[in-house]
């Protein structure tokens, strides 16, 4: 049973990556393929937004580096051995901002990017999701969430605006969320509203934290994939969340450049998240046909350079190791290991000195 699941999702994700791979156009050939040997070029600045993968959730380090002396006025603290640290450390940078949020969406990091976007409106739920990230010591004690959210502006904008490299690795939550959201939502009324993140920010009021939240959704979406005709309301919400973060993404590159035109940008491919390893994973093959598809179109969305200046390097991260594929524990993020051969990956695309 495992060689044969083994074997179907290879042939799963071949095609997929096949598919990917053939809508993009000839000219958009990664950096990577013209890397030659030689010694990394030298960046003093580096620069890393994104999600939880970003900022090393799951890590071996991650919960030691939240714990320093540091990180009790200062969320935002290097993790050792994370992709973003071992990059820093190869380009010789004298000063990483280590910006990326466990949870954030393109829409958190487009408002924080761009000071005339307002956001989809879902903001509020995401920003307590984050749970603190807007004050230091990393818990929130306020009443205006977004309006305090918006104060890190002007740290992301310096952080840019300082930057040599920047690293954007983020939407894996525009899908997630979107898609557990809409579970919660079917699993209760059978139907999906115009708003369903809103729901799920209700729930974790309720339950008292947005980790209880996003397991009763994952409950949720376990019963609704049972049910065949919710496959295709569970698999529109993806695409409608996909079709946002094309929107975002490319909002987001622009302002980068707008703010920095020398800067170089590294966009981090998607890893293969929901590949399990050698344990049978309860309803994997609809887990893999309905978020996988929509990963590799915003690969291949990010893989051509979305503006037409600046130095934008994509990087693919397929064959990243994660505590699902290593372990029997249901987490897509990179390990150890997977951390560094992302940081692997980024060294041979950039230039070299």
């Amino acid at each position: 049973m495992k060689r044969t699941m083994k074997k179907l999702i290879a042939v799963l994700l071949a095609a997929l990556m096949l598919a990917s791979l053939g809508s993009v156009s000839a000219f958009a050939k990664t950096k990577s393929a013209a890397a030659g040997r030689g010694k990394v070029k030298t960046y003093n600045v580096v620069t890393s937004f994104g999600d939880s993968v970003a900022a090393g959730v799951s890590t071996s380090t991650y919960k030691a580096a939240h714990e320093t002396k540091e990180a009790k006025t200062n969320y935002f603290v290097r993790v050792p051995g994370t992709y973003v640290d071992r990059v820093a450390k190869k380009v010789k940078a004298k000063k990483v901002y280590p910006l990326a949020q466990p949870g954030m969406r393109s829409e958190e990091l487009r408002m924080l990017l761009c000071d005339d976007y307002k956001g989809d409106g879902h903001e509020a739920y995401v920003t307590n999701a984050l749970n603190g990230y807007t004050s230091p010591g990393g818990k929130y004690k306020g009443k205006d969430p977004v309006g305090d959210y918006k104060k890190l502006r002007s740290l992301y904008q310096t952080a840019v605006k300082e930057a040599d490299l920047i690293t954007v690795g983020i939407g894996f939550n525009d899908v997630w969320f979107s898609i557990l959201a809409a579970a919660v939502e079917l699993s209760e009324t059978g139907k999906v509203s115009d708003t369903p993140e809103l729901t799920l920010f209700k729930k974790a009021e309720q339950l008292g934290s947005m980790g209880k939240a996003l397991k009763q959704a994952e409950d949720a979406l376990n019963t609704v994939m049972k049910i065949t005709p919710y496959i295709p309301v569970i698999t529109e919400a993806g695409i409608e969340a996909k079709a946002r973060y094309f929107v975002n993404y490319r909002a987001i590159i622009e302002r980068i450049y707008s703010l920095n035109p020398d800067v170089t940008i590294v966009s981090i491919g998607y890893h293969d998240a929901l590949i399990p390893g050698e344990f049978d994973a309860t309803n994997f093959l609809h887990y893999f046909a309905i978020f996988q598809p929509s990963f590799e179109a915003m690969n291949a969305y990010t893989r051509v350079r979305p503006t037409l200046y600046g130095e934008y390097i994509y990087v693919d991260m397929h064959g990243t190791e994660t505590v699902l594929n290593s372990t029997e524990t249901w987490d897509p993020h990179p390990t150890d290991a997977g951390h560094k051969y992302m940081a692997q990956q980024i060294l041979k695309a950039l230039p070299k000195a």
